[in-house]
């Protein structure tokens, strides 16, 4: 079996009429995009995140046409190292293909990835992730996200901060806590907006409404900084999506700078590095709750012995602006249970693909 060719689609959709933003991040562009790789067996593998067409279809097409799939390792080598130094966007790329290829590499041994992967467990923790800041989007229409997740059975929900002034910020948290209760597990997302010191402010100010955990308080590569805000505070502290490599993991980790590590699979160098990320992360006996698509990340949860959470993203009572290209997760009861079919599990509409094409 021979992986034939790949292809790449990536249209920048632009910031919408009524864009969201976070505490680190004011001008959110939408992307709608994917990566499929082609074998001579007629399967193909797919992954539902943009990547840059002249980078996956030159460079990186060269690394793998021609390979067999399942030797994912030596194929890994070759996308990180065979052809120049990568960046961080390229790093990025690799990860979209390899996802991909896992995905094909399922469907030829006709095995869903989750237990390829290890098979930890078939039933996966989700978490529904919004709350971001919006231009007319006050306290209330927060509040009323955040309890719409929980009406649609979700036990976890999550919400931005650090995007607005400090005693606004603690206001939406109050209300959040107030609205859903507490037996629901709030998590808070600062989009690395703060300083050590703030973060730890702020936890403090929050520490009241009892927050699941504080999540990327700082820049992502202050591996420092952010374990002086682990160490002065209570609630767990969670970062790791915009980190790529076990490399980079490594560092963060020795030292001390993470109780959760959330390295994204489709950000930090694919589903073949962010195993040997949770590796090292379970020999620390810190916990995974990836970063990102809720496909892949409930894949690598199942797979690991130290997965923990998946993030589902959702806007409630809201439709999707376009029709979805790949069939949403189902969660029920605030689990996800993984399936027996070949692959990543992905349910692909080809016609919401040349919908979105036809339509940009």
């Amino acid at each position: 079996m021979k992986i034939t060719d790949v292809k790449a689609v990536y249209v920048d959709l632009g910031p919408g009429d009524r864009p969201n933003s976070d505490g680190g991040y004011r001008n959110q562009k939408r992307i709608f995009g994917y990566v499929e790789v082609f074998s001579d067996q007629g399967l193909t593998g797919f992954c539902p995140a943009a990547a840059p067409p002249s980078l996956v279809e030159n460079e990186l097409k060269e690394m793998i046409v021609g390979e067999n799939p399942l030797e994912i390792e030596r194929i890994w080598s070759r996308l990180y190292q065979g052809w120049r130094h990568p960046k961080m966007d390229d790093v990025l790329t690799i990860s979209r293909v390899d996802a991909a290829i896992w995905d094909l590499i399922g469907k030829l041994l006709g095995q869903p990835v989750w237990r390829l992967l290890g098979g930890a467990s078939q039933r996966v923790r989700a978490y529904a992730a919004g709350g971001m800041y919006q231009d007319g989007k006050g306290i209330s229409e927060l509040v009323d996200e955040m309890v719409g997740f929980v009406d649609a059975g979700f036990k976890a929900v999550k919400m931005k901060v650090g995007g607005a002034p400090f005693q606004e910020d603690v206001a939406r948290v109050r209300a959040v806590r107030e609205a859903i209760g507490p037996n629901i597990e709030l998590m808070v997302d600062v989009n690395h907006a703060w300083t050590p010191s703030e973060a730890i402010r702020f936890a403090r100010a929050i520490d009241a409404y009892n927050p699941y955990w504080l999540e990327e308080p700082v820049y992502p590569w202050d591996y420092r900084g952010c374990a002086e805000v682990a160490r002065a505070l209570d609630v767990p502290v969670a970062t790791g999506e915009n980190v790529s490599t076990r490399y980079a993991f490594r560092e963060m980790i020795d030292a001390r700078a993470a109780d959760i590590i959330q390295a994204d699979p489709l950000i930090c160098g694919g589903i073949t590095e962010w195993r040997k990320i949770a590796d090292y992360a379970a020999a620390h006996n810190l916990p995974m709750a990836p970063h990102g698509n809720p496909h892949v990340g409930a894949v690598c949860v199942a797979g690991a012995a130290n997965g923990m959470i998946v993030e589902v993203g959702l806007y409630a009572g809201r439709k999707p602006s376009r029709p979805p290209i790949v069939q949403p997760v189902a969660v029920e009861d605030s689990y996800i249970t993984l399936g027996d079919e070949p692959g990543i599990g992905y349910i692909v509409d080809r016609d919401a693909i040349r919908w979105n094409l036809e339509h940009t």
